[in-house]
């Protein structure tokens, strides 16, 4: 319990001081924060990842400043992500109430899942944010950066979770 804490902070800690503020250019905004969402421990009842998507986006407001759009973000994300774990074979796992990650589901599943959220994420808060403009090509782009960025520090996360639980 206390090391899922602690890991939770530490990866919002790395957002908020670091992923937030780099400056490659204002096309980098890789949001690594939602590895959380989407490695919630598959016992979690739909009620309680509902909560704690709101309560994480809520969080990732308050520190970027932005009203409600990570917090309608990680709901959606939330609910696609129950909709994809709904079509993969994974009951051993829910029934062992395992996190869901690489090691409990396999790099396959994890690695389609996880692309599928990221990019899911990064194309709607981009969108929310450019509603009214008419720079689409600076969204795209934004989008695809952010996103491509963003799945490379999940998977390099994941790969050094996996292999600290080997």
């Amino acid at each position: 319990m206390w090391i899922r804490i602690v890991y939770w902070l530490l990866i919002v800690t790395f957002q908020v001081l670091v992923l937030n503020h780099l400056d490659f250019s204002a096309f980098v905004i890789p949001q690594i924060f939602i590895i959380l969402l989407i490695s919630m421990p598959l016992g979690w009842s739909k009620m309680t990842q509902v909560s704690a998507g709101f309560g994480l986006g809520i969080l990732a407001d308050l520190f970027v400043s932005t009203p409600g759009i990570h917090a309608s973000a990680c709901l959606w994300l939330v609910l696609l992500r129950i909709g994809i774990l709904n079509t993969q074979d994974i009951k051993q796992q829910i029934a062992s109430k395992m996190d869901y990650d690489v090691k409990s589901v396999g790099l396959n599943s994890f690695l389609y899942s996880s692309t599928i959220l990221v990019f899911f994420y990064h194309f709607y808060i981009f969108w929310i944010q450019n509603i009214g403009s008419l720079q689409w090509s600076n969204y795209v782009l934004t989008s695809m950066i952010s996103s491509v960025l963003a799945i490379t520090l999940i998977w390099i996360l994941q790969y050094l979770t996996f292999q600290h639980k080997s």
